[in-house]
């Protein structure tokens, strides 16, 4: 069963830069998918429009036929992408808005409308499987570079989507940030969620069960 099917892709920003031409390609459910390329080759493009950042925020001219689950992210609204995928951004200060480790987890459920209750239930598991107890009530600008991307991680996932996308999740990490990411990421592939990595270093990569290569346009 195919949890996400590219068909004829390609993408050009609004200067006029081409960076994808004619991709495609399919991820399995519950597989490891990795993009590898060297930096420049479109590997964040490719992440963008996966998850409806392109065209949505990102504009340009977008063609080829894109189906992440039952629906086409480019069409749908961005609430309704992020129940099915969910992505972590190479830099994490940039995506982290909140003042306490616990309001970050809970921010994007409360944008989604789910009840009081339901976010104080699902904020404590995410606490709880991320081992944030410790940390609940910090500033998430006091963590450190491998905290501040398990929170990001932990985050993008509170909604449960079914796909997570993790643009160089290794990146800037020391030793211990490492480990802690690599855990995170171990862990939602034994529950049988379907990852999607892009990376440039492979030696960074543990695991993948299959891989495409971009190269520069």
């Amino acid at each position: 069963m195919c949890a996400i099917e590219v068909n004829n892709l390609s993408f050009a920003y609004s200067d006029g830069r081409v960076v994808l031409s004619d991709i495609s390609f399919s991820v399995c459910t519950g597989e490891t998918f990795l993009i590898a390329g060297p930096s420049g080759s479109g590997k964040t493009t490719l992440c963008h429009i996966l998850c409806g950042i392109i065209p949505h925020a990102i504009k340009g001219n977008l063609k080829g036929e894109i189906t992440v689950i039952d629906i086409n992210p480019a069409k749908a609204d961005l609430p309704q992408t992020s129940l099915r995928i969910g992505m972590v951004f190479q830099d994490a200060d940039s995506q982290l808005i909140c003042t306490t480790v616990e309001d970050e987890l809970a921010f994007g459920l409360e944008n989604l409308c789910w009840s009081p209750e339901e976010i104080r239930s699902r904020v404590e598991e995410l606490i709880e499987e991320f081992g944030f107890d410790t940390l609940r009530h910090v500033n998430p600008t006091r963590l450190s570079t491998g905290e501040k991307k398990l929170l990001t991680i932990a985050a993008v996932l509170a909604p449960s989507p079914p796909i997570l996308v993790l643009d160089e999740p290794m990146r800037d990490l020391d030793s211990d940030g490492r480990k802690l990411v690599q855990t995170a990421i171990r862990k939602q592939q034994e529950n049988g969620c379907t990852v999607i990595i892009a990376e440039h270093d492979l030696k960074k990569v543990p695991h993948a069960d299959r891989w495409i290569q971009l190269d520069q346009y």
